[in-house]
């Protein structure tokens, strides 16, 4: 190899082209070590050691401005290092990509006629929702700090029996099932209602798998049709339920008044309906209040997503009022455990999204309380729960 190289001898050397050598001067990732006096850029071997480097990285998915970085703190990160820390980056793309491609295959299956944009926004939105339902419930399965699954809790709180007949609006995946197999009763039924083109499938799919595995005279069934349609309520009320469910779903819906009516027309008499509602979740906004106050920060901000989130309670309750004669506030324990103080702060973002800036600007100064304050003695449980309203004709 000569000693030095123009510019084109090393771009046909390493298979690139003479642009792409431009481009990554302009770019600061690789410079000429020397210029000949007919003004020709000339590079060296460890340009070219650089530059097989700047391959091999943008070919593994790194952004320029990344690969910039990674040669900047060349002594600083091995080469383990940078790949596992691509490989977590590529690993939150193909998340994301999964997501979207799931929103877009929702957002097919719900087509009933000719969609205009709005359409096509307001579904989109609503399953995005929904997958974030699902990230949430994993975030609470890392952070558990009872080691109790939650959707045993959900079914202890249900008290099923045999016989029941149950009506499961938007089973999704079917955890409140899955996770609780073993326990369900004989001579027991469910109708869960969804649409195609989300967990739902995969749930249709386990039943057809599993189906002979449950206990006698039960059965689970999937029926693939829009909650959202009239001619989806005029089959459910063919028949009456002794249990009906509508967990983690109403937020998802136009029209939460329409689903509560339909809903006690074909509850039985004496039967329960189980429904969430993302109210105010008290204790532990009681809990991100008083750090605020104790760090010394306006808590303006957490102050009003309390009365704004009571409010919605307020409301919701007094729905469900006008349809049936009792109504119980269920409260599930939900401890969460957390180890850092980064781990923390992350917990307050996802509940103030609103007071983002306002947190992030004052991150250190909060992250510093947990440090020396909360987390001092190890790891903290942050005591919280979730409602759940029970409804009786």
């Amino acid at each position: 190899m000569k000693e030095k190289m123009t510019s084109g001898e090393i771009a046909k050397q390493a298979g690139v082209s003479p642009k792409a050598l431009r481009i990554y001067d302009e770019k600061g990732l690789l410079k000429p070590v020397d210029i000949s006096e007919g003004n020709y850029k000339l590079y060296d071997k460890s340009s070219l050691i650089i530059l097989e480097k700047i391959i091999a990285l943008k070919h593994i998915g790194f952004s320029l401005e990344e690969i910039k970085t990674n040669l900047e703190n060349d002594d600083l990160s091995s080469i383990k290092e940078i790949l596992e820390n691509q490989l977590e980056m590529m690993n939150q793309k193909i998340y994301e990509l999964e997501k979207s491609a799931g929103c877009i295959k929702s957002a097919l299956a719900r087509f009933d006629e000719n969609p205009d944009w709005d359409d096509i926004a307001d579904i989109i939105k609503k399953m995005e929702m929904s997958q974030g339902a699902d990230e949430r419930r994993w975030y609470a399965a890392d952070h558990a700090a009872d080691g109790i699954e939650w959707y045993e809790k959900i079914f202890n709180s249900m008290s099923f029996k045999e016989t029941d007949t149950v009506l499961d609006l938007g089973c999704s995946y079917g955890l409140l099932w899955r996770k609780n197999w073993k326990r369900i009763p004989e001579n027991f039924n469910v109708e869960g209602y969804d649409i195609h083109g989300n967990w739902a499938d995969d749930l249709y799919e386990y039943l057809n798998e599993n189906r002979t595995t449950l206990p006698k005279g039960t059965d689970i069934q999937v029926i693939f049709s829009n909650l959202e349609n009239k001619a989806t309520w005029e089959n459910i009320k063919e028949k009456k339920y002794s249990k009906i469910i509508a967990h983690y779903i109403l937020s998802y819906l136009n029209d939460e008044k329409i689903i509560i009516e339909n809903v006690a027309q074909v509850l039985e008499k004496d039967g329960m309906f189980s429904v969430n509602h993302y109210g105010e979740a008290a204790k532990e906004y009681d809990y991100w209040e008083k750090v605020l106050a104790e760090v010394g920060l306006d808590n303006k901000f957490a102050l009003k997503k309390r009365a704004e989130r009571r409010q919605m309670d307020v409301e919701f309750e007094a729905l469900l009022a006008e349809h049936f004669e009792k109504v119980e506030k269920v409260a599930l324990p939900c401890p969460l455990i957390f180890e850092s103080a980064e781990a923390l702060f992350d917990r307050m973002l996802k509940k103030y999204p609103e007071g983002k800036k306002f947190l992030e600007d004052n991150r250190n100064k909060i992250e510093e309380y947990f440090d020396s304050v909360v987390l001092g003695d190890g790891p903290v449980t942050v005591d919280m729960d979730s409602v759940f309203y029970h409804c009786f004709k």
